[in-house]
């Protein structure tokens, strides 16, 4: 605007002000209405629909006060669980790469464009809670929002797991938490790991890699499609939909970051680090999803040589 007020007074133009004037009264009381993004609004019944388009929401919805909201354009700094805190050299890993989904099917999942050239999906959690996650293969694991997490059931305590992340503000500490299942369109994974975000804004949270992993992804831009594809081979035998390899890969995964976890909260408690109790809890936290996969493992008959971690 300062550059309009500035070629009217060098100009004499006056008219040309007002007009600049004009144009801008009506793109901050119009543009509300075209710009890009992606919204969330309620109907009657309670149910929350998400769309790109503004003008396809009945217009007795976009009062803010009746559920409408438009949420950010802006993708949030990627995370990354941190290395050790004490040791560089020493790496708490995140979910091997091999995790197939089993069954030879693949799913095509619609996306929603943002602005800012990122997408957005409809996921659900735990097969009741609905969030608008946006898709990012840099995250190593799925983060949702304390908004979200609440619609779960989680309430942040003393007892709480925390998991040291490096974002681009700097090192943080998030809660942590295992989702029974994440369902997207077709696509569902069970056991998967959540960070707790208190920095989300009006995201509901990010879709990561201990979702994504289980899949081969192939972004399909032109068509806002997302496709998730099986990573075993054709024709292997499965058991509860998952390969042998991909059994395998999970039970040596939730060991290697058990024993990781033991190193670092000795080395944090040695110092008196604030943190040795919330990096203790993560011990527990993977030996009770490890208890819950081997539960899972038993139900669906998989052999025991395929049970046993791999170190």
């Amino acid at each position: 605007m300062s550059n309009l007020f500035y070629l009217n007074k060098k100009s004499g133009f006056r008219l040309a002000g007002v007009a600049a004037l004009v144009f801008l009264f009506l793109w901050v009381f119009i543009s509300p209405v075209v710009l890009a993004g992606v919204f969330t609004w309620k109907d009657e019944t309670g149910k929350t629909h998400f769309t790109d388009d503004v003008h396809k929401i009945p217009e007795k919805y976009r009062d803010s006060g009746k559920g409408f909201k438009k949420l950010k354009n802006a993708r949030p700094p990627s995370s990354a669980p941190l290395r050790s805190l004490e040791t560089p050299s020493v790496e708490i890993p995140s979910r091997t790469s091999y995790s197939p989904s089993g069954g030879g099917k693949s799913h095509v999942i619609p996306l929603i464009s943002t602005a800012g050239g990122n997408f957005m999906v409809e996921v659900v959690l735990n097969g009741r809670v609905k969030a608008m996650l946006m898709v990012d293969t840099g995250a190593s694991i799925v983060t949702i929002s304390e908004e979200i997490a609440r619609k779960i059931g989680h309430r942040n305590s003393y007892n709480s797991p925390e998991m040291p992340f490096t974002t681009a503000g700097g090192m943080v500490w998030m809660p942590m938490i295992a989702l029974d299942k994440v369902t997207v369109g077709d696509a569902m994974v069970k056991l998967v790991e959540a960070s707790v975000n208190n920095k989300m804004g009006d995201l509901d949270g990010l879709l990561g890699m201990s979702f994504l992993g289980d899949f081969r992804v192939e972004m399909d831009r032109t068509r806002s499609q997302m496709i998730l594809k099986p990573l075993d081979e054709p024709g292997a035998r499965t058991w509860n939909g998952k390969s042998a390899l991909w059994w395998k890969s999970r039970f040596s995964d939730y060991a290697k970051k058990i024993k990781d976890y033991e190193v670092e909260a000795a080395k944090l408690d040695l110092i008196q680090h604030p943190k040795a109790g919330k990096v203790d809890k993560m011990v527990d936290f993977y030996k009770d999803m490890q208890s819950k996969l081997d539960q899972e493992a038993s139900r669906a008959g998989v052999p025991q040589s395929f049970r046993s971690p791999e170190l």
